[in-house]
């Protein structure tokens, strides 16, 4: 008998997915640093130049160092402020040990940082919504006596504030938008005269939108998130499919998906975190037609 031919499975990609404009800012001075580096000076980097397996473990191939602290950083040695930014602590530990600063933080970043500076030094108080551990968040809660919640029953643990101050809430730039809303709900019932800045980046809403598109237009029952577990705006893009009761899987490496079981799937859907580079969606398109049967689609 001739062999059964597999199924056909249909996959279908974002239209908005991959490399944010921060991204592409923060590893072009990277590169720019290490093509103008002649004598072969030792590059470091404060925490993960951007939250990628891939392109961290490149970066390190090349010879850049990632640092924690900049303890064991040599005076007058190049050190790179990740995208995600740090506190104004750090810039002025930076100055004392003569380092010399190149500062890739995301200018959306900087616009929260100076916002946080702005009204904690006005006397408001200051609300941010994020996730505390994440370096994005650390950062701002640098620039004041800055509150922070990360969920809607974090906001019952904050003070009563006098009744003639300002209340003044900023968020993380990679947040989900329904997050927020239900954050912000929950904080407008005890500050009802609260200001909201949204720092939600436009690439975070259009990707997070062009996955409910996905949902919505192309009826997928599984969402594959190209990205790595500590990219916050990856982990959100699994939410938004999660919030529309679509299972997603997050992919770090696309050799996971040679593995991977989809023989309960018909229509998947495809996107990338703002951290992941075009090569590995590429090979993730390719091991899903080639290993797993699947058409593509593009968005």
């Amino acid at each position: 008998m001739p062999e059964k031919t597999p199924p056909r499975r249909s996959v279908f990609t974002a239209k908005s997915m991959g490399f944010c404009n921060g991204v592409r800012r923060a590893l072009d001075f990277v590169r720019r640093l290490q093509e103008d580096n002649p004598g072969g000076q030792r590059i470091y980097i404060y925490n993960e130049i951007v939250h990628n397996n891939f392109i961290v473990n490149e970066l390190k191939q090349n010879g850049v160092v990632f640092v924690h602290s900049l303890d064991g950083v040599p005076e007058n040695s190049v050190v790179i402020w990740s995208a995600h930014g740090v506190p104004p602590q750090l810039e002025a530990e930076a100055q004392l040990r003569k380092l010399k600063v190149v500062d890739a933080t995301c200018p959306l970043v900087k616009h929260l940082h100076e916002l946080a500076s702005r009204h904690s030094q006005a006397g408001s108080a200051v609300i941010f919504i994020g996730h505390k551990q994440h370096p994005e968040t650390v950062g701002v809660l640098g620039c004041g006596n800055i509150y922070c919640v990360s969920n809607a029953e974090d906001c019952a643990a904050l003070p009563e504030f006098e009744p003639d101050r300002k209340v003044v809430v900023l968020t993380q730039t990679t947040w989900c938008t329904e997050d927020v809303a239900g954050v912000i709900a929950a904080l407008r019932q005890r500050y009802p005269e609260l200001e909201f800045a949204s720092g939600i980046c436009y690439a975070t809403s259009e990707r997070q939108q062009a996955v409910r598109e996905l949902i919505s237009r192309n009826q997928i029952e599984l969402l594959l998130v190209i990205g790595s577990p500590r990219s916050s705006n990856s982990n959100r893009l699994c939410e938004v499919a999660a919030q529309a009761q679509i299972p997603a899987r997050l992919i770090d490496d696309p050799a996971e998906l040679l593995t991977l079981d989809l023989s309960a799937f018909n229509r998947i859907g495809l996107t990338a975190g703002a951290s992941a580079p075009e090569i590995l969606i590429e090979r993730s398109l390719t091991i899903l037609e080639k290993n797993h049967h699947c058409d593509i689609y593009k968005g």
